[in-house]
């Protein structure tokens, strides 16, 4: 759990715009070398500063890229996930401004209470998949999730310390979704997750939602946004998707005593002021560019840009051998009339459009895909229910976020080998039209 101690004779008075009122350490003894401080933004509030080196930016490109990255970074919805809220240059090296969550670390909690258990390891699990869904939505990746990485503050579970790298390499959602999982499990068993057996700490839907990110195929886990709405129970909250997330987590709430910034003395460092607190400072991976938002088509819409709520401990789960996926009993599977790959015209109003979509399903699984290949989009849809002729899924865009928005298809069967496929969302057009069953 890192602490706030006094500046030490060789820290920097202030970064930017920004005074410094301590240094963010590990270990109050041995503060060791930083380069994550505290302040106190104008209105008042706790922020952390981390400084990232000069080598980060050590050209022009290297600075547009670290300023459209950050840009982006500030885009995370501020659902249970700590915000970046600035981001600039002192002298020639980039700094990161981001908040900093009052509260225990998962894990410190885990070590202190044991572990969590029905409605508190429920909202738990809400909070911290309402966080990976800001996160992944802004079109970053956290890169390093686990229990260290989840801070119990005074109104729920915030995720800190994510990435402001778009996907890249090993860190993708997917990624961040099998983590995920074994941080749950590792919450229910209070330690890390050792084999398929630690499901049976888990009710449903949980279980079944845990289940499905454990899969060995990144392909066939179901992006956050999914793993939300399943956990809640319902496709469209009134309220925004991650404004009910956020609502649903407080009951993790852990109170803690107000973070003391004042003015530190300065010289040594010795005899430091302790104070206790769950730091987020952005991590520091600049790798590329991300895109900014394009013009807004199929499912979105102009004027409405959807929804706008819409290191791991030592032996963190998130660092194990990925747990064995149970029976796919657990979860609602696709039934063999819907199994296959299927397309077809879908039409909106308001702006008029019409477009292909390409959707495949499987037999006895959850999940499936979905593109639009003239609008560059694609992402997974995750079975939600199925009744006798629909089936209702969870469609979480993975590829193309700036051109297409998530939300809810439904799908249903008629004779002669077609469905009508529809798209629902809480605000703009609604897409429907009718697919046919490719060889």
């Amino acid at each position: 759990m890192p602490f706030v101690t006094p500046l030490g004779p060789d820290d920097p008075r202030r970064v930017g715009r920004y005074r410094l009122s301590g240094r963010i350490a590990d270990d109050p003894d041995d503060p060791g070398p930083t380069g994550t401080y505290a302040t106190r933004l104008p209105d008042g509030a706790a922020a952390s500063i981390a400084l990232l080196g000069k080598d980060w930016a050590p050209d022009g490109a290297s600075r547009d890229r670290f300023t459209a990255e950050a840009r982006a970074a500030r885009r995370v919805a501020p659902f249970c996930a700590a915000r970046i809220l600035d981001a600039g240059f002192d002298v020639d090296e980039p700094y990161l401004v981001s908040e900093l969550v009052e509260g225990p670390s998962l894990t410190d909690v885990i070590e202190a209470e044991g572990p969590f258990e029905g409605a508190e390891l429920e909202a738990l699990a809400i909070g911290t998949a309402t966080g990976l869904t800001a996160v992944h939505q802004a079109g970053l990746v956290h890169g390093d999730f686990g229990p260290d990485h989840v801070v119990l503050g005074a109104e729920g579970p915030r995720v800190v310390h994510f990435s402001i790298t778009p996907p890249y390499g090993s860190a993708t959602p997917s990624a961040d979704m099998l983590a995920w999982a074994q941080t749950i499990l590792f919450a229910a068993a209070g330690r890390p997750a050792i084999g398929p057996q630690d499901l049976n700490f888990l009710a449903e839907p949980l279980r079944g939602a845990v289940a499905a990110c454990l899969a060995p195929d990144p392909g066939g886990r179901p992006p956050a946004r999914s793993v939300v709405t399943a956990l809640l129970g319902r496709s469209d909250p009134a309220a925004g998707l991650l404004a009910e997330g956020s609502r649903r987590s407080r009951l993790v709430g852990r109170g803690t005593p107000q973070i003391s910034l004042g003015k530190p003395a300065e010289g040594a460092r010795t005899g430091p002021t302790v104070r206790r607190v769950g730091w987020v400072a952005a991590c520091v991976a600049c790798v590329a560019a991300i895109a900014g938002a394009g013009t807004l088509i199929v499912m979105r819409h102009h004027g409405h840009q959807g929804d706008p709520a819409r290191h791991t401990a030592a032996t963190s789960a998130a660092s194990q051998t990925p747990v064995a996926s149970p029976s796919p009993s657990v979860t609602p599977t696709v039934p063999a009339a819907f199994a296959g790959s299927w397309s077809g015209p879908v039409h909106q109003t308001n702006p008029t459009l019409q477009v292909t979509v390409d959707v495949t399903l499987t037999t006895g699984s959850s999940a499936g895909t979905i593109a639009y290949p003239a609008l560059k989009c694609s992402g997974h849809l995750q079975l939600v229910s199925a009744a006798a002729n629909t089936l209702t899924l969870d469609e979480g865009i993975s590829t193309g976020q700036q051109s297409c928005d998530s939300g809810v298809v439904t799908l249903t069967k008629h004779t002669g080998g077609t469905l009508t496929f529809s798209f629902s969302r809480s605000n703009g057009p609604m897409p429907t039209g009718t697919l046919t069953k490719q060889p």
